[in-house]
């Protein structure tokens, strides 16, 4: 029987994780291995200046689990290097409270979680809803189970995650699942100076998304806005080929021998 490890970002507490812990048994062993708190938009940020300390604990009905004070991705980390037995075969990080769409997956630790386990060989998926407050999970929370399944059968790609978004819907209002490409999130942000006891200023960024998200043809955006599950292959390999031919012409031999020439 396979093993999966189950993590998020919103914290072991979090009903969205145990909506999907709840629908996870016919596909195997299930790990379950999470921050102690809140820990949303810390991408991938890990722990280096301390020790992690590592509670098991109870959540749900009765499952097991173990709260870790740190990140997503030091959740995965210690899992991976089997301080909780047998290496994971699947890693599934949600349901994160909040969709993870478009360039927004960059600031996310759902997102993050998973992309550790690409970056160690292991397949694995992130889930998200669209809602903060989601009220349809036990509802949907098993449209996932198919995903995960077919992914865990015949694998991804290298290098690759699937990012699962679900409609704030009830299920009967979902209308099926789109394969998407990453939109592209924009905002209006602004700086709001906040007086604090006279002596410092205090600064907090405000960001609100302009609207035309929906609009993007065949975008994780325009699919969830529409009542469709987004499932988005992402690839992790930052380095572009076009990219780089766009600059082959920069001559590069040229700019260092002229930039060792100044320096001499």
């Amino acid at each position: 029987m396979p093993t999966i490890l189950l993590t998020n970002d919103d914290g072991i507490s979090s009903p969205a994780l145990l909506a999907l812990r709840r629908v996870l048994a016919p596909l195997g062993a299930v790990i379950t291995i999470a921050p102690d708190r809140n820990y949303s938009a810390v991408a991938r940020g890990i722990t280096i200046d301390r020790a992690l300390r590592i509670e098991p604990l109870t959540f749900g009905e009765d499952f097991s689990g173990s709260a870790v004070d740190g990140t997503p991705v030091d959740c995965v980390r210690v899992s991976m290097l089997g301080f909780f037995g047998p290496r994971p075969d699947f890693i599934l990080s949600g349901i994160n409270m909040g969709a993870n769409l478009g360039d927004d997956v960059t600031y996310s630790g759902t997102v993050a979680a998973a992309l550790e386990g690409v970056l160690l060989d292991v397949p694995s998926a992130a889930v998200s809803v669209a809602s903060r407050e989601p009220r349809f999970l036990h509802e949907t929370a098993g449209l996932v189970v198919p995903l995960v399944r077919r992914a865990m059968e015949r694998g991804l790609p290298p290098r690759t995650l699937i990012n699962i978004n679900l409609p704030e819907l009830p299920r009967t209002e979902i209308k099926g699942i789109k394969l998407t490409h990453l939109g592209r999130a924009s905002y209006h942000d602004r700086v709001i100076v906040e007086s604090d006891d006279g002596s410092h200023d205090t600064y907090s960024m405000r960001s609100v998304k302009n609207g035309d998200e929906g609009h993007q043809v065949g975008s994780d955006f325009e699919a969830v806005e529409n009542g469709y599950m987004s499932l988005t292959p992402l690839r992790f390999d930052l380095s572009s080929e076009q990219s780089t031919l766009s600059l082959a012409d920069w001559r590069l031999d040229e700019l260092f021998a002229g930039a060792s020439h100044a320096e001499g």
